[in-house]
């Protein structure tokens, strides 16, 4: 329990890059709930366009989408996202139902600079967690 609530939203910023398969957010755009098909705070439009890559009976392991359609860049975009009901987790988008995770979001989301200082400090206080030994360029190879 190290880490704070800030480095939580902070370090969720880490989803601006990369690929989500179609099984981590399928629950958030088929079958929600007894209520709604779709999550309700997706953006329809997202919500419409997952849904046409990630058919209901998918069988292919492979499929999903990216994080963030510039998942190349490691930006603030994905907090841009978040607010704009475009993240693909669920976990991600409740950040903006509690006020002071939404007020991060909203900071990270308007300022690059204060995104890559929290993010900094937190992925440093993260790597502490475990005696600090390394902090990968490549998560799947020790430097």
């Amino acid at each position: 329990m190290v880490l704070s609530l800030d480095d939580l939203v902070a370090l969720s910023g880490a989803h601006t890059i990369g690929f989500a398969c179609y099984a981590a957010f399928q629950n958030r755009i088929h079958n929600f709930n007894t209520t709604h098909n779709v999550d309700p705070t997706l953006c329809p439009n997202f919500a419409s366009k997952l849904q046409g890559k990630c058919l209901l009976h998918n069988t292919v392991k492979t499929a999903g989408a990216p994080m963030d359609p510039y998942s190349a860049t490691f930006d603030n975009n994905y907090h841009k996202l978040v607010l704009h009901g475009k993240s693909l987790f669920s976990s991600d988008q409740a950040q903006l139902g509690f006020p002071k995770t939404k007020a991060l979001v909203n900071k990270y989301a308007s300022s690059k600079q204060a995104f890559w200082q929290a993010f900094t400090n937190s992925i440093a206080k993260l790597s502490s967690i475990n005696g600090g030994q390394e902090i990968r360029k490549n998560c799947r190879i020790v430097n």
